[in-house]
């Protein structure tokens, strides 16, 4: 559905919009239709488990916190292994939010 929305607005609607707002806008819609196709499901439950499962016995109740405290601690026994998991969901994200970023800076998105 997500990549009918984004063709349509690329190829029926950008064409016929000259201002340069109402374009920026399209674009924008565009770049949104994109990312709502490839989003998937909120990471957030599956994150927080790799992250507990890295910690072990010392993950607590509020894992992020305990991260926090970890990171904070880079002669703890797990720090390496926090930072690195921390950096791949960030390159997650990157990933997929990168075609919001170039829509909102107005470069029309490829896919």
């Amino acid at each position: 559905m997500w990549a009918s929305v984004a063709d349509t607005l690329r190829t029926t609607v950008l064409p016929h919009v000259t201002d340069p707002e109402a374009r920026a806008a399209t674009i924008q819609l565009i770049g949104m239709a994109i990312y709502a196709g490839r989003r998937g499901n909120n990471p957030q439950r599956r994150r927080l488990d790799q992250l507990s499962m890295a910690l072990g016995a010392s993950a607590g109740q509020d894992v992020l916190r305990s991260c926090s405290a970890v990171l904070g601690d880079p002669y703890h026994r797990v720090h390496g292994r926090i930072r690195e998991i921390l950096e791949g969901q960030l390159d997650e994200d990157v990933d997929i939010e990168v075609v919001l970023l170039k829509a909102l800076g107005g470069q029309l998105p490829n896919g």
